[in-house]
């Protein structure tokens, strides 16, 4: 039967970057399982933000390699990286998120992201097509940007196929049997043997991966929303910069001719089903629509050319899960930030298959024994996820 060093389950963001770089690293033996076909599941429905102002360490940290790893691959493979840099503008709404987003500035700059804090009129300068007497000020860094997640997925699918990696699509895991050394994955596509298997499975596949081998992996999956409006208001510039409005859970980025919203709905239940292509609420949409309207007035009234859902995994407390819980087994999640972190997630479990260790995150923000503790830390710049 097929021997492989590291076997890879889900082809998605995390797990396709996992792969590249281990074989840059100088594994020779790499297969990715995947059970549909390499970045169809959540990867290619998210909106692609990649963003450096996260509400932790790891997460500033993840943000600001994935963005570099991201350019450095499209220069590699001669291609369109799929980033385009705009800037971003994470605002506060209450004199609490005032005071916490503050304080996180320091923590960004410390972790060598340009981030500032503006006030209000400083930003009606700035950017004029946006209300900011509806809010009290945001933080700021001007390479923040986007991917366009096909053209990402199209990337490093390339990459790994020319590095040599064995993909497996429409090749759903089964059973995973540990032996005396390493695990034997069957497969529906036949029956594998690794010394290492990675558990990347995605918030479709990470729990029931997890399961096989008796581990309880606090991964699920929520409902995202997402519209795109195929035309630009000529308020806007061509290349506007992003905005999140963390406490509705909603942002705005360019997209292509037009402009792109997403949202989160506070009162979403966990998805326990195994299906990519939700039902898309639009009675959420209609509560939602005065708010960011009144932020981007623009807006108003404007035709609707798609309109999708995406699952986004999430964990706890929104931070990645980056560890080995039994000998030659590991696990990685995203923690709801698949795209934006995927580059360096694949980065650092890398790492910590090779070296055995991951250096330069704090073990209380990726371990998957924190959550026997949880509430210690939390990636405070999220969109809103269930609370259970």
């Amino acid at each position: 039967m097929p021997s492989y060093d590291v076997l890879i389950i889900g082809g998605g963001n995390l797990g396709l970057w996992t792969a590249y770089h281990l074989a840059k690293r100088g594994v020779q033996r790499i297969a990715v399982c995947e059970r549909y076909w390499a970045g169809f599941g959540a990867t290619t429905r998210s909106a692609g933000i990649v963003r450096q102002q996260g509400g932790s360490e790891t997460a500033v940290k993840l943000g600001k390699w994935s963005r570099e790893l991201y350019q450095e691959l499209g220069r590699e493979l001669g291609l369109g990286s799929g980033f385009v840099e705009v800037g971003y503008y994470v605002i506060a709404s209450s004199p609490e998120e005032r005071a916490a987003f503050q304080d996180l500035v320091a923590l960004r700059q410390r972790c060598g992201v340009e981030n500032v804090w503006l006030e209000p009129d400083e930003l009606a300068r700035r950017a004029p097509f946006i209300d900011w007497s509806r809010f009290l000020g945001a933080t700021y860094t001007p390479n923040d940007g986007f991917v366009y997640p096909t053209i990402v997925a199209r990337n490093i699918t390339h990459a790994v196929l020319r590095a040599g990696v064995a993909l497996f699509e429409e090749c759903e895991v089964l059973e995973i049997e540990p032996l005396e050394s390493g695990y034997r994955v069957r497969t529906s596509r036949g029956v594998f043997e690794a010394e290492r298997v990675v558990n990347a499975a995605g918030p479709r596949g990470a729990r029931r991966i997890g399961q096989l081998l008796g581990l309880d992996i606090p991964v699920s999956a929520a409902r995202h929303q997402i519209v795109s409006f195929p035309t630009r208001p000529p308020e806007l510039p061509p290349s506007f910069p992003m905005f999140f409005v963390l406490a509705q859970g909603y942002y705005v980025r360019p997209d292509e001719q037009g402009v792109l919203l997403g949202m989160s709905n506070p009162e979403e239940q966990p998805d326990p089903t195994d299906r990519f292509l939700l039902e898309f609420d639009w009675d959420y949409f209609e509560r939602l629509r005065p708010h960011w309207e009144a932020t981007v007035p623009a807006l108003r009234g404007q035709p609707i050319g798609r309109a999708w859902t995406g699952s986004i995994d999430y964990t706890p407390d929104h931070l990645p899960i980056i560890d080995e819980p039994r000998f030659g087994f590991y696990v990685l999640a995203a923690g709801g930030h698949g795209m934006m972190w995927g580059p360096a997630l694949g980065m650092k479990m890398a790492e910590l298959i090779l070296d055995e260790r991951v250096s330069d995150l704090p073990d209380e923000e990726i371990r998957l024994a924190r959550f026997q503790e949880p509430g210690k830390v939390r990636d405070t710049i999220a969109l809103p996820f269930p609370t259970r």
